[in-house]
């Protein structure tokens, strides 16, 4: 993503929007190399990629801008709170000097006491708050109940099969070979966006958002995932690319076996005092993925993606609600997406199913 862009987004938005947006804008500048750049390329570090960096030298390049957005919602502070502006390498600003030091002592704790592997992190002590309290709570805690787990050890076929069966029933879902989404994008802090998809049943996805004069694309022709805000290319990082491609598949149902790999059921939890039963596997990058599903109506109710990186897993959650029937397949009407400190909300309107759609939308050109 270039600068005339991010400037271009910068003047259309609202100040009470803009918190969010500079987040936005911050992971899209740090943009890694293409998902599908040549493999034999070794991945720069920080240090070799970007001005003033010292403690996270070594840090693969493209986490630069995951570590940043965990370290924001671990503090609940935005990027101010070491820089100014989008000079990220400007010195003597606000609590940079004190970040490095607490970094340090976040790798050497885990290098010193856990072997390296990553038990520590910024939202260990943290938990949301700048300075985190050494107190004890003294009000009592309240009791979380947990189902029990089921007597009969249930398998990930079987809890696919009630999703899809809650969502219509197989012959119904085979049936259904394309669908046209009219959705809008709620962001946190007010304000929308109009949103448009297109996907089919055997994988391809395009979406629309459009940002005041600024319209930020993505898709997935069946080889490729891509992004591009206007006639500027957004580079993917491979986990995006993946989202992307997992857009569709979510969508349709039947094809979500296929998505993942060692899917077995792993437990049971709750979601808004409802059971979900969780299903734990690999996406087709071998990064865990969890996929929660409703005891009950046994839809899917939560899918939470972990890429690692040096301090700690940045996840990104979809949440599935208001499940609605269209052309008799239930579809959720309102999605809520999260990754550290950036979260927004796609509110569907309409689904046309069956739809014909020319096939060429889905290329990047």
């Amino acid at each position: 993503m270039d600068f005339r862009l991010a400037i271009l987004l910068f003047k259309w938005y609202s100040p009470t929007r803009l918190s969010n947006l500079a987040n936005v804008i911050f992971a899209l500048l740090f943009a890694a190399p293409c998902a599908n750049a040549q493999p034999n390329i070794v991945p720069k570090t920080a240090a070799e990629k970007f001005k003033n960096v010292s403690v996270l030298s070594d840090l693969p390049a493209d986490q630069m801008g995951k570590v940043m957005n965990m370290m924001s919602a671990s503090l609940g502070v935005n990027c101010s709170f070491c820089h100014e502006g989008t000079n990220f390498a400007k010195e003597g600003v606000g609590q940079k000097e004190t970040g490095r030091k607490m970094i340090s002592m976040t790798l050497g704790l885990n290098k010193e006491f856990f072997g390296g592997k990553t038990e520590v992190t910024c939202n260990t002590c943290h938990q949301g708050k700048a300075k985190p309290s050494s107190n004890i709570a003294l009000a009592a805690a309240k009791p979380i109940t947990l189902s029990k787990r089921p007597q009969i050890r249930l398998t990930a076929d079987e809890i696919i099969a009630k999703h899809i069966q809650g969502m219509g029933g197989k012959h119904k879902l085979d049936s259904v070979k394309s669908r046209h989404v009219i959705a809008k994008r709620l962001e946190p802090h007010g304000g929308s966006e109009p949103e448009e998809l297109w996907q089919t049943a055997d994988g391809l996805t395009r979406m629309v958002t459009q940002y005041g004069s600024v319209a930020v694309i993505e898709g997935f022709d069946g080889t490729q995932a891509w992004k591009r805000a206007n006639e500027n290319r957004i580079e993917l990082k491979p986990d995006e690319a993946e989202q992307i491609k997992l857009e569709a598949v979510i969508a349709f149902g039947s094809a979500i076996p296929s998505a993942y790999s060692e899917l077995v059921f792993q437990s049971v939890d709750r979601i808004d005092d409802r059971d979900v039963l969780v299903l734990s596997g690999l996406n087709h990058l071998t990064m865990p993925e969890r996929l929660s599903f409703d005891s009950q109506s046994g839809l899917l109710r939560r899918r939470v993606s972990s890429v690692p990186t040096l301090l700690g897993a940045f996840e990104y959650q979809v949440d599935y609600e208001i499940y609605k029937a269209f052309s008799g397949v239930l579809q959720p009407t309102k999605i809520r997406f999260a990754v550290p400190n950036i979260t927004w909300t796609r509110e569907v309107t309409s689904i046309e199913m069956n739809v014909k759609i020319d096939e060429s939308i889905f290329k990047s050109r």
